[in-house]
């Protein structure tokens, strides 16, 4: 005796193709959902260590900007840690300093031996009033070693340790010492203990609610949170929609992939389960035989799944970011997240299998013989009911999202609104496509002949149960859209950010604003032989301009207006040019600014608080700024740029035709301010290139394996969608329809399908993309067409060989053998 289980088994035998199939498209769904998702959880944490490493074990940055001219007291941070949830305060005081006589403004921090500054700033020993911490660029440029005796501020102090650089971190000229020791370096009294203080806090502490406490406390504190820093938000939000959308159209694909195929698997088991039914069996042990073949073919395929993201992860990801020089990747695998990730597509899919149970109860024995006949797709009351309430949450998500601005709360609800609206789209689809045959029956015929007239009417009873078929290739297509969209999209606009750093082949640095490098130096440049010319940048003035009646602090930088003359970015001026300011066209524009206007300038003075005015200036020209947001600009001869706050200059842009000659020419520099950055066009475009082209790569290998399964898929099914059809073809054949229109017919059958799915997709897809950009309100997209072109291609060729194949194979078949069979 067999009971039902062995019986579902054993009718396995019958349909072994499509049991297969239908397992590889269920373990590579689950597999590309659960390694995207590994990839996720992996990079957030990854990214949480390296802000760890970097931002130490603060949770909270407190104290006062620069130009407050105010510290962080002793009883201040007292104060601080009495506050319920705070575990632990670390003032840090900061300042410059002149070391080894060479290097006048090194950046300086003061701190208490603490494990808080300790995992701020990476070091291990703790230091004495003699002693210093230094890093590894200022150990490497004076020779020094642990132990070592160096000068600093003219005073010699011992190198305690020397600091590491953090792993893909810009390794930069610092000294750590011991509070004590820089506060006697500084203006400062012996309350004042810090210019910031770093704050841990336990695990149930509110960052909201310390605050508001230290709000209270001094309502000029600045404070930042560092789970709030807005890189931190921003870093992964356009991976996870990325990989949310990947995952949503690999599910979308997968289902209606296994729909069609499960339809194929209870096409092929007809004949047996008839016989069953013929034999007395119920309609509940049926769908019992059909239930357990399902769940069997959900519970391998999901296993298969899960292991192969366990080996994609484990093994592949190392051997990849080895090979391609990738970044290094962190590659766990926790048993809960996969537990979690398998539960929730069991579910899905599970829910995907009950749909084809409770089918193959409804239409067993009788009807499943008729199953090419299906019934016309009719629109209902409670379709239109569920269809306009799920538009009108679409469009309330959507609205929402655009206006609460560019936020992560934003994101998400423009996201979720951009998937409702598509997926509607997407059931609309069937209706349409109906209709679209519906009407253009008549002008098929006309331009196309008979054969694709009689195969556009007998498409029509098929809509239904062929729509999987377009349903796949609109999410390949979406998804394809999508993916090489946002990566071309970061191509482009990191062509803008390189054109933003590099208006010059080479750049020259001023990192730590050293005060001997000096605008002299551009004519030294220029001598070069391979230098076109040279100009700098300095940093922001502190300048305020008296217009529409009040004092108004600006944006604003010292050039060389001579210079810029000379190059005829500017007309000729009349008059001194140390009188003179060059206005921005925007600016001149808000403020109704033209060329001769006399302005009254003016410097705030922080003592007193207020701004004083000096001698007036003219404005002597209008420009449009290139790659800076200053409002202003002064000749560096100006009065104003004598005057304290002292400015300095901050970077020099090298032309030259010849990268690696200039780049020789200048090493004089690095002689005269070792601590100046060079860095040049060609190295960093490479660089960048280097990262795009791994990116692509990763894209590519999902996307390939998307389209592999979703083209055998789909013509799979309409393999066996053509198969099952022999008998209808012969009979067309009796009545005159020669072998090549039988050819003719079916590709005609079989491309209306596969065009419609691309085509629609295609709008779909760009609609979707186009729609979700708005999470990044301004920022230009870019669409990879040749990507798309080359999938449709692909696509196009592989149904017509194919079918073309099978098309002649049915069409020389003998009519009495087609007809009996």
């Amino acid at each position: 005796m067999f009971n039902l289980k062995t019986i579902a088994f054993k009718l396995f035998r019958a349909a072994t193709t499509q049991i297969v199939t239908s397992i590889s498209i269920i373990a590579v769904s689950v597999c590309l959902i659960m390694t995207m998702s590994m990839y996720i959880w992996n990079g957030k944490a990854q990214m949480e260590g390296e802000m760890q490493a970097l931002l130490g074990d603060a949770e909270m940055f407190v104290g006062y900007n620069p130009d407050q001219k105010q510290w962080v007291t002793a009883d201040q941070v007292a104060a601080i840690e009495m506050m319920e949830g705070v575990t632990g305060v670390s003032p840090i005081l900061l300042a410059h300093t002149n070391v080894e006589g060479q290097l006048p403004s090194v950046y300086t921090v003061g701190v208490e031996d603490d494990a808080l500054v300790k995992s701020r700033y990476n070091y291990e020993e703790n230091i004495q009033a003699n002693e210093v911490v230094i890093s590894q660029k200022i150990a490497k440029l004076f020779k020094k070693e642990v132990g070592d005796t160096i000068d600093i501020e003219f005073e010699p102090f011992v190198v305690k340790e020397i600091l590491t650089p953090l792993p893909g971190g810009s390794d930069v000229e610092m000294a750590i010492f011991a509070n004590d020791t820089v506060k006697k370096w500084l203006s400062a009294t012996e309350q004042d203990v810090g210019k910031y203080a770093l704050i841990d806090l336990h695990k149930s502490a509110s960052p909201e609610y310390i605050t508001e406490l230290l709000t209270k406390l001094d309502s000029e504190l600045r404070i930042d949170i560092v789970n709030e820093y807005d890189f931190v938000k921003r870093n992964f939000q356009a991976l996870a929609i990325f990989m949310i959308v990947l995952s949503v159209f690999v599910l979308l694909i997968t289902s209606v992939l296994l729909m069609s195929t499960f339809q194929l698997v209870l096409f092929k088991l007809k004949e047996q389960l008839t016989v069953l039914r013929a034999l007395g069996a119920t309609t509940k042990q049926v769908g019992q035989i059909v239930q357990a073949q399902l769940m069997a073919i959900l519970s391998i395929g999901l296993a298969f799944g899960v292991l192969f993201s366990l080996a994609v992860i484990k093994l592949w990801l190392p051997f990849l970011v080895d090979k391609m020089q990738l970044p290094p990747a962190r590659t766990e695998f926790p048993i809960w997240l996969a537990l979690v990730i398998a539960a929730a597509l069991f579910v899905v899919l599970f829910g995907i299998i009950q749909r084809q149970v409770q089918k193959s109860m409804r239409l067993l024995p009788l009807q499943i013989m008729t199953d090419n006949h299906d019934t016309e797709l009719r629109f209902t009351k409670g379709k239109l009911f569920v269809i306009g309430s799920v538009a009108v949450i679409a469009l309330l998500c959507f609205l929402t999202g655009l206006v609460e601005g560019n936020s992560g709360k934003s994101a998400l609800q423009i996201l979720i609104g951009s998937i409702l609206i598509t997926l509607i789209i997407l059931y609309l689809m069937p209706y349409l496509f109906s209709m679209l045959l519906k009407v253009g029956l008549q002008p098929v015929k006309m331009l196309f002949g008979k054969e694709a007239y009689l195969a556009c009417q007998q498409l029509m009873p098929q809509v239904r149960k062929n729509m999987p078929i377009v349903l796949s290739i609109i999410g390949l297509m979406v998804i394809l859209i999508f993916g090489t969209t946002l990566v071309k999209s970061s191509k482009e606009n990191e062509k803008d950010y390189i054109g933003y750093l590099y208006e010059a082949p080479v750049v020259i640095k001023n990192d730590l604003s050293d005060p001997t490098f000096t605008n002299d130096i551009v004519k030294e440049i220029e001598a070069l032989p391979s230098v076109d010319y040279a100009y700098e940048r300095s940093s922001h003035t502190s300048a305020d301009l008296f217009l529409n009646g009040d004092w108004d602090a600006v944006h604003s930088q010292a050039v060389d207006i001579e210079q810029l003359i000379e190059r005829g970015e500017i007309p000729e001026i009349a008059g001194p040019v140390d009188e003179g300011i060059i206005v921005a066209t925007d600016f001149a524009k808000l403020e109704g600014l033209n060329v001769g206007d006399e302005i009254r300038l003016g410097i705030y003075n922080f003592d007193l608080q207020q701004v004083e005015e000096i001698a007036p200036s003219k404005v002597v020209g209008i420009i449009e700024p290139k790659n800076t947001n200053s409002d202003v600009y002064f000749d560096w001869s100006s009065e104003i740029v004598q005057l304290p706050p002292s400015i300095h200059l901050r970077d020099i842009m090298v032309q030259t035709s010849d990268i690696e000659q200039t780049i020789s020419e200048l090493s004089f520099l690095h002689e005269r301010w070792p601590a100046l950055k060079f860095s040049d066009y060609d190295t960093y475009t490479a660089e960048i290139e280097q990262v795009y082209y791994q990116r692509w790569s990763l894209l590519m290998g999902v996307l390939i394996v998307l389209v592999a399964a979703t083209c055998l898929g789909v013509i799979q099914t309409l393999l066996h969608t053509i198969y099952g059809k022999r008998s209808d073809y012969a009979i067309q054949r009796l009545i005159g329809l020669t072998p090549n229109g039988l050819m003719k017919l079916i590709l005609s059958q079989v491309l209306s399908f596969i065009l419609y799915g691309l085509a629609v997709g295609t709008l779909i897809g760009t609609a979707f993309t186009k729609l979700l950009s708005l999470v990044d309100q301004g920022a230009p997209i870019f669409f990879d067409f040749k990507i798309l072109l080359g999938v449709s291609a692909f696509f196009l060729f592989a149904v017509i060989l194919i079918f073309s194949v099978q098309g002649y194979w049915i069409s020389r078949k003998t009519l009495a053998n087609e007809l009996v069979e």
